[in-house]
């Protein structure tokens, strides 16, 4: 995501009620909406300091008996009208997404800029991987992979459990077959999982997304770790496709893991492996009923937090 030094922007901060629906739902609203980025943190001791207006820090916090470790939700919004953004917040607080009052203040460039990288430090995707912003440089003392990544409007940075849990299954799988394996990344994002492949030897990926900005993303991260060779980039439908692969990776939500759940059986080779993710708990079960009858055999789950992944083999 290029951010232009000549844009206004406007911030709209809230304190998200729990649960992983309802996290879905409120940044479904946000990017609706406009916005452009998202900024997770977390007030470890409530400082003044840190809000110019202390009556819109005690409106976010109004409904909350300790103020102290309380995660906040800043969402950053480019030219927007004051009044969209309050009827926005009315709309949050309807649908009881967030405690309190949501708090709107115009930010200096340089603040969004400040914040937004912030958010985004070195992380661990997986005991052999970090993920990088692709400002920073690794610490000249680490030995792990680093997958150098400029985060887009919301399309991943490798710090949500479902990519980190596919990660997992990816570099397992990955590390058991030969070198010229093909990969199929279906809704890449950002591109961290299919440039993950590329890194630990796929010979070639396919990386599919509907969004041409999630695209747009995933090509300038292919850039930055020196993959653009090895992985090609497409809107191209999943049902379009006639190829077949060594391992497919589908990181979306459990609805759309059900509608494409026919067209997989021919996408993987036979031997092959298949890994889901982006499923709550709950979800598993059915998932791994519908793709057991459509032929694959489970082969391993896993969660973390309310998320769930699944790895199956096509025999």
């Amino acid at each position: 995501m290029a951010i232009s030094a000549k844009k206004s922007w406007r911030s709209l901060t809230c304190m998200p009620q729990s649960g992983a629906e309802v996290r879905n739902q409120l940044e479904d609203l946000l990017y609706a909406a406009g916005c452009e980025g998202l900024w997770d943190h977390i007030l470890d001791d409530y400082d003044d300091s840190e809000w110019p207006d202390v009556a819109a820090a005690d409106a976010v916090f109004e409904s909350v008996s300790e103020k102290s470790a309380a995660a906040l939700l800043t969402a950053y919004f480019p030219e927007v009208d004051y009044a969209h953004l309050a009827e926005l917040t009315l709309q949050l607080t309807a649908l009881d997404l967030v405690s309190g009052q949501p708090h709107i203040e115009d930010v200096e460039n340089e603040d969004w800029l400040e914040s937004w990288r912030r958010n985004f430090s070195i992380t661990e995707l997986t005991d052999k991987t970090l993920v990088v912003p692709s400002w920073q440089e690794l610490p000249l003392t680490e030995t792990r992979l680093g997958l150098r990544i400029y985060p887009g409007q919301g399309f991943g940075t490798g710090t949500h459990e479902t990519t980190r849990l596919a990660a997992d299954f990816l570099e397992k799988e990955q590390a058991s077959i030969q070198k010229s394996a093909t990969v199929l990344d279906v809704g890449t994002g950002s591109g961290i999982l299919a440039i993950l492949a590329a890194k630990r030897g796929a010979a070639k990926v396919l990386a599919l997304d509907v969004d041409a900005d999630a695209l747009k993303n995933t090509r300038e991260n292919c850039a930055h770790n020196q993959v653009v060779e090895q992985i090609v980039l497409s809107r191209m439908p999943v049902a379009d496709i006639d190829e077949v692969f060594d391992i497919v990776v589908a990181n979306i939500i459990a609805p759309v893991l059900r509608q494409l759940a026919p067209g997989f059986p021919v996408l993987v080779k036979a031997g092959g492996h298949l890994i889901l993710s982006g499923m709550l708990r709950e979800q598993l079960p059915e998932l791994m009923k519908i793709y057991s009858d459509l032929g694959f055999v489970i082969k391993e789950s896993a969660t973390s937090g309310e998320w769930a992944a699944c790895l199956f083999k096509l025999c």
